[in-house]
């Protein structure tokens, strides 16, 4: 994974090595592990911390009227995993859901600066701009 600003190499030092490509850009090279959901769909995950606190969760009873909400980046993501107390989003009640996301409209590394406009188009990720979920 590319080093930048939304992804700075963290985690274990047995975990986590850096290495460059043949253009001297910098890499983080992290554990992945392919999961299998039942039906048979699957997808692939890094893991930054090993044995992070919100590794092994579950199961939990979703009440009627509520969804359980996970991030893309499980260990930076305060989802469903964590309560409110915990900064958390918690169970999420289905009436604070606006509509279902079908375009992504766009996407930085991280090193924009809002003061500071002419920055948003060399942190653009302009592969993930206008993509379809």
């Amino acid at each position: 994974m590319p080093i930048s600003p939304n992804s700075p190499c963290r985690g274990s030092e047995e975990a986590v090595r850096r290495t460059t490509d043949e253009d001297g850009r910098e890499l983080c090279l992290y554990p992945r592990y392919r999961e299998q959901l039942p039906g048979g769909r699957g997808y692939s995950v890094i893991d930054q911390i090993p044995d992070g606190e919100a590794d092994d969760f579950g199961p939990v009873a979703v009440p009627q009227g509520h969804l359980f909400v996970m991030g893309d980046n499980r260990d930076d993501s305060r989802d469903s995993r964590y309560p409110v107390e915990q900064e958390g989003v918690g169970l999420l009640p289905v009436e604070n859901v606006l509509g279902e996301a079908l375009i992504g409209f766009w996407s930085t590394d991280g090193s924009a600066e809002w003061l500071k406009p002419w920055t948003w188009f060399s942190a653009a990720r302009w592969n993930r701009i206008g993509g379809t979920y």
